[in-house]
C-alpha cells in the first residue's frame, strides 16, 4: 500500500511542516520503459495552477507526459450523453489555465456520476498524480482525495500552498 510522506527540497527536522507530501514506492513502480506519466487533478482555477507550476518545475528535463484530469458530475435526472454544461466549456477554461504553464500539456475532461468512479477511469492504475491544497492544520478535501488515492495505489505527490 503506497503512504503519504511529507517531503521538501532542503533537509528538514521530523517535527518541521514541509511544502509537498510525496508516495514512497512511487520509484518502486515507475514504468521501465522510460515513460513518465504525471497526472494532475483539477480542483479549482488557483490550486491546479499551482500543482501545474509545482509538475512543469519537477519535471522540466524529464520529458514527462503531463496529463491534466477534470471529472464533471452529472447528476441522475440528466443522461450522460447530455450534462447540463458541454464538456467543452470546462475543456476550454482548463486549456485557459494550461497557456501559463512551461511544458507540454494535455487535457482531458470525464464525464462520470461519482467523482471516485471519473478518477479511476481517467488515471491508470499506479500512476504519479499531483495536486495541490491550501495548508490549514484540519484535514481539507484535497488531503482525503491524497489519500484515497494513495489505498489506490497510485503515487500522491500534494503541494500545499
Amino acid at each position: 500500500m503506497a503512504q503519504i510522506q511529507k517531503t521538501a527540497s532542503r533537509p528538514t527536522q521530523p517535527d518541521e511542516p514541509c511544502g509537498v507530501w510525496v508516495s514512497r514506492s512511487f520509484t518502486e513502480r515507475r514504468r521501465r520503459t522510460g515513460d513518465l506519466r504525471v497526472f494532475v487533478l483539477h480542483t479549482s482555477a488557483d490550486l491546479t495552477r499551482a500543482a501545474l507550476g509545482a509538475v512543469a518545475a519537477l519535471t522540466r528535463n524529464l520529458s514527462a507526459r503531463v496529463t491534466l484530469v477534470a471529472v464533471q458530475i452529472v447528476p441522475f435526472p440528466l443522461p450522460l450523453d447530455r450534462p447540463d454544461v458541454p464538456p467543452t466549456f470546462l475543456e476550454q477554461e482548463l486549456k485557459v489555465l494550461v497557456r501559463g504553464i512551461d511544458a507540454p500539456v494535455d487535457v482531458r475532461v470525464v464525464i462520470a456520476r461519482d467523482r471516485a468512479v471519473g478518477i479511476e477511469e481517467a488515471i491508470s492504475p499506479g500512476s504519479l498524480v499531483v495536486l495541490a491544497a491550501k495548508k490549514h492544520w484540519w484535514p481539507t478535501s484535497h488531503e482525503r482525495l491524497a489519500r484515497w488515492l494513495a489505498r489506490a495505489g497510485h503515487s500522491v505527490t500534494l503541494v500545499e500552498v
